[in-house]
């Protein structure tokens, strides 16, 4: 069969998780045999698209792309449409899209598994990065920990952690502005601030600000002694920041939140594990993420799923297509699916809340 072409369609470019991976996907499928894709990003004022592509990868998210008409999708493009999933509840993906208006959903979410013939669990897409050289480790144990400026992120629990733990510690916080949550920096700065009220005699507290590539951030991590995340959010959706951590190849340590539940598999979370102990033992379980999420595994698991689809011989060659934008008669659909996200969500913390008090 001749070579598939593919399109991915990003949301505009943006300080944000959301973009980033999209980003991070589109860079995990770039270098197939069987298959080449272009890149592209839309806007609701930009939403001209090519119409000659065997299939079409969007990166769709309710918070990045509100204004696309989603159900219009398949009518409109020549080519099978897919998109990716991000915001998941355990074996759940469609709190935040409707299960009809794409053909193929691939969820970045490898515990997700669910009797569905157009749903697939995909491992994580990490970037490649080969450590060349050494970091000196300092007598003074470093723990990092970043994110945008978003409830739930646990930088005071990391520090309130740190402060149990060490008599001598640095903790450095990266906390960049975000586009869309955090665009003039008030709550970053007052995560910093509680932090640094937080912050015992003899624990350093190291903030900044600054908004990395992706290269940089991994970097960033690679010069902490642990990187650590505490999150206590209740949000669909698995953690992105620890992508980066676990590329770095250091040591890791995250909550028992379910955000990190793709973790949990192969790392036990705190406070069942201490900062100390995931310092010396977290390490060879990093490895072992970094090798099942590989950018060539994650590539092969596309490949698997356009195996599975089929395509025209002949090439479909069709202009232009201009995406539709929602009608705003439409927009309490996009309400009413926020609505059933916090619903969901409330139910699950409560539910979760009385088991966790139920007498043993």
């Amino acid at each position: 069969m001749r070579r598939l072409e593919g399109l991915f369609i990003n949301c505009l470019k943006a300080q944000d998780s959301i973009y980033e991976s999209g980003k991070m996907v589109f860079q995990c499928l770039s270098g197939s045999d069987s298959f080449s894709l272009d890149y592209i990003e839309v806007e609701k004022d930009q939403r001209t698209v090519p119409g000659r592509y065997d299939f079409y990868f969007f990166n769709y998210h309710i918070s990045t792309m509100a204004w696309l008409d989603t159900k219009a999708i398949k009518s409109l493009l020549p080519g099978t449409t897919m998109t990716i999933v991000l915001e998941v509840s355990p074996n759940d993906p469609f709190v935040c899209c409707s299960p009809d208006d794409f053909e193929v959903y691939c969820v970045l979410d490898p515990t997700m598994d669910v009797d569905l013939q157009n749903v697939f669990a995909f491992p994580r897409p990490l970037e490649e990065y080969d450590v060349t050289f050494g970091i000196e480790e300092s007598d003074v144990p470093v723990i990092g920990s970043f994110g945008f400026a978003t409830q739930g992120k646990g930088f005071e629990q990391l520090v309130e952690a740190v402060n149990k733990e060490f008599d001598r510690a640095v903790v450095r916080l990266n906390i960049p502005l975000s586009t869309y949550a955090d665009k003039d920096g008030m709550f970053s700065r007052q995560l910093a601030e509680n932090c640094r009220a937080i912050a015992r005699p003899g624990i350093e507290l190291l903030v900044t600000h600054d908004y990395m590539t992706k290269p940089e951030l991994i970097e960033w991590c690679r010069q902490n002694t642990i990187n650590c995340f505490l999150y206590d959010r209740n949000m669909p959706g698995l953690a992105a920041t620890t992508d980066q951590a676990i590329s770095s190849g250091k040591p890791l340590l995250v909550s028992n939140n379910e955000t990190f539940r793709h973790i949990h598999r192969y790392l036990r979370p705190y406070p069942e594990q201490s900062l100390k102990d995931a310092i010396t033992y977290s390490r060879p379980y990093v490895d072992k993420m970094k090798e099942d999420w590989s950018p060539l595994n994650f590539r092969k698991c596309f490949e698997k799923v356009l195996n599975g689809l089929e395509f025209s011989e002949t090439k479909t060659d069709t202009d232009t297509v201009e995406l539709k934008v929602v009608r705003p008669d439409s927009v309490s659909y996009i309400q009413r699916l926020r609505n059933k996200v916090a619903i969901r969500s409330t139910i699950r913390s409560l539910v979760k809340s009385f088991v966790n008090k139920a007498p043993e």
